[in-house]
């Protein structure tokens, strides 16, 4: 599982099915006000549809990514966070970023549609925020089960050939070897 292209293909999703956007399923899944620009509100969804951010509301005036602590980042990666501070405090979700070039390509909500946009961020009015603390957040907080069960599959797997030799141990037994 990778938290970071699953934000990514959860923008994406979002944008097939719905190319228009959903704002008013946005403010209320995440707490933000109806009607209002909502590019911050697709963001925090697309993460929570990933898996991170769980239980992350957006506080009004201040949004979700001072309250959650995001860094900034130079180096984004895909599902970190564009954020454009002026004119008017958009945010969209990284899907790739090429330092050469200084290309970044994004999704973005409110536009007033949902789809990917290319960016040249030299100009120096873009930032970006990681999302690498959610990630270590929760993996720290993943579920337990799957690893043990795995490995409990793996344990009864060598447990039943150790106990049960098959034809080439049974002829080698046979040849005394």
């Amino acid at each position: 599982m990778s938290y970071r292209s699953d934000a990514v293909r959860a923008a994406i999703r979002e944008w097939e099915q719905h190319p228009g956007g959903r704002p008013d399923l946005y403010a209320s899944e995440i707490g933000g006000d109806a009607g209002a620009d909502w590019c911050g509100y697709f963001v925090l969804r697309s993460l929570q549809k990933a898996g991170l951010a769980r239980g992350a509301r957006w506080i009004q005036g201040l949004g979700f990514i001072a309250p959650l602590k995001l860094p900034l980042t130079s180096n984004p990666q895909p599902g970190d966070i564009v954020f454009v501070p002026q004119p008017f405090g958009h945010q969209a979700i990284v899907v790739s970023y090429e330092p050469v070039t200084g290309m970044v390509t994004s999704i973005d909500g409110n536009q007033p549609d949902i789809r990917p946009r290319v960016r040249f961020i030299k100009n120096g009015n873009i930032q970006f925020y990681s999302i690498q603390p959610l990630i270590d957040e929760a993996e720290r907080n993943a579920p337990l089960w799957p690893w043990l069960l795995g490995g409990a599959a793996v344990l009864g797997a060598a447990a039943y050939a150790w106990l049960n030799p098959g034809p080439i141990d049974r002829a080698l037994r046979r040849a005394g070897i």
